[in-house]
């Protein structure tokens, strides 16, 4: 832990891909001024690792479980992870 800031990574299952979750995890990330990285997973689930302040992290968390309109999220499994310094918060394709 550095400076107050933590990493989490959240993975999130259910009707999360071709949705917009990713566009939509971007732009709550940015509202909750996270760092770090989404990307869709073989298993058609969502995966991100975000870094910040634990309640800004919870909080985004808390929204993840509403998601975009369009989607319906099932569950997420969250970990905390190493502290790992991201400067943006990024889309993966893969």
């Amino acid at each position: 832990m550095k400076n107050n800031s933590f990493n989490t990574s959240c993975k999130i299952f259910g009707r999360v891909q071709g949705v917009g979750f990713r566009i939509w995890i971007h732009k709550v990330a940015l509202k909750y001024s996270l760092n770090g990285w989404v990307r869709n997973c073989n298993d058609k689930t969502v995966e991100c690792e975000v870094n910040g302040e634990k309640g800004k992290i919870d909080n985004f968390v808390e929204e993840c479980n509403r998601g975009p309109m369009l989607s319906s999220v099932k569950k997420i499994l969250r970990e905390n992870r190493p502290y790992k310094k991201y400067k943006s918060f990024v889309i993966l394709y893969e």
